[in-house]
């Protein structure tokens, strides 16, 4: 996905050139090679959808359930949440599971502004309404996308491991970048922290579209899933969120013990904290959460990138 929960792996990473702050636990066998998936029996396509699109309602059914039946916390709970996740997070920023306490107990009020900001768009209304989840069967599309892509261009030698390259020289879609950068990490989308303390079932879905979209994110900026990449994309989050959490790990994870050399620390000064402000700037607010992304899947990179004014991080060398 991120100081964020959405956007971890079970075991701790070395910080120095190892993704955290959110993204996903690897590996995942499940996104195999081309090859692999081209020897392996195809169901019917029709088959195949319906069966996603029934898993996916489950997981929905399941995720509403669980914030049914989940008590809010007392002001005393939350104050104990809030001080001790805080300390631990700040301490350990790879503790995935106190970043997201901290950002699920202090974000009543910026995601219920969030959620305003949906309402009051035609897309984050639908979104609201049908609650789509980021797992497996988006995943699955967007590896689809990307090997009919490598069936194509297996003559060539355009790189596509670089979404944001791969999106300037070749019209590459946003589910093939999508795919790659899944691949690349060996990311899996189903993996993400569940909410446990927001009790209200509607700023519950708003927070798990927050942390779910995170990856998706990566892929329209250009970040890697780094340190230093995941600390300019929580700049960019917060200037188009305002969560609390995304002002914790973009002050916290820049001033603090993250484990950035001097040279990134001057990379995210000087080239991505103007980056965020200046793109965030020019973004409706809270434009990032009013995308269908899962209907935009074939959509060109660079075309969803200027559709939504988002320009891809400033490429550095370190």
């Amino acid at each position: 996905m991120s100081l964020h929960a959405s956007n971890i792996s079970r075991h701790r990473r070395r910080m120095s050139s190892t993704p955290f702050y959110g993204t996903p636990p690897p590996p995942s066998s499940r996104y195999n090679s081309s090859q692999d998936a081209k020897n392996a029996p195809s169901p019917n396509s029709a088959q195949r959808q319906q069966q996603q699109l029934g898993d996916a309602r489950q997981r929905q059914r399941q995720h509403e359930q669980q914030h049914h039946n989940l008590p809010p916390l007392t002001p005393m709970q939350r104050l104990v949440t809030l001080v001790h996740s805080s300390l631990t997070a700040l301490n350990d920023p790879t503790r995935a599971d106190a970043v997201a306490a901290v950002g699920e107990v202090t974000g009543s009020y910026a995601l219920s502004k969030m959620m305003a900001g949906m309402e009051s768009d035609a897309i984050g209304r639908r979104i609201l309404k049908e609650r789509p989840i980021v797992d497996e069967s988006v995943a699955l599309r967007a590896m689809d996308l990307l090997r009919r892509r490598d069936d194509k261009m297996s003559g060539s030698n355009v790189n596509l491991r670089n979404p944001i390259n791969g999106g300037r020289e070749r019209g590459m879609a946003f589910g093939e970048a999508y795919a790659t950068f899944l691949k690349t990490h060996e990311f899996d989308p189903n993996e993400r922290s569940s909410v446990r303390f927001i009790s209200d079932p509607n700023l519950s879905y708003v927070m798990t579209r927050y942390r779910q979209c995170h990856d998706y994110w990566h892929v329209l900026t250009g970040l890697p899933p780094t340190v230093l990449g995941e600390l300019a994309l929580k700049w960019l989050e917060l200037m188009q969120t305002g969560l609390p959490l995304a002002a914790l790990s973009a002050t916290g994870g820049a001033l603090g013990p993250s484990g950035l050399s001097s040279r990134e620390r001057d990379v995210l000064w000087k080239v991505y904290l103007p980056w965020a402000v200046r793109v965030g700037g020019n973004m409706r607010a809270y434009s990032l959460m009013c995308v269908y992304y899962e209907e935009e899947l074939e959509t060109d990179l660079s075309a969803l990138r200027r559709r939504m004014g988002i320009e891809a991080a400033p490429p550095v060398e370190l």
